[in-house]
């Protein structure tokens, strides 16, 4: 049986493939704020794994998906729907 920290991880990976994916499909409207997206997961990432991430409570957010939501279209798309189940992973389960 996973971890939590091991789902959660699993969730951010997804997320960051699926923004580089976008990244290599030649989105240069969204090049700049993709690279801070993936910059963000790295971040939530490596401060997860060092054990350095705050616990929600379940009232805070890792603010990915507000700022994600500020850009992308449409906003069915993969990416802001992976970042979504990240912050409610998160809200839910640590």
């Amino acid at each position: 049986m996973e971890t939590k920290t091991e789902e959660f991880i699993k969730l951010i990976d997804r997320a960051s493939e699926i923004a580089e994916q976008m990244l290599k499909d030649k989105k240069p409207e969204f090049s700049d704020r993709l690279n801070n997206a993936i910059a963000a997961l790295k971040s939530i990432k490596t401060k997860t794994l060092n054990g350095k991430l705050e616990p929600s409570g379940g009232i805070s957010t890792l603010g990915l998906a507000q700022g994600v939501a500020d850009w992308i279209e449409p906003l069915d798309s993969p990416l802001l729907k992976a970042v979504g189940a990240i912050e409610k992973y998160y809200q839910k389960n640590l």
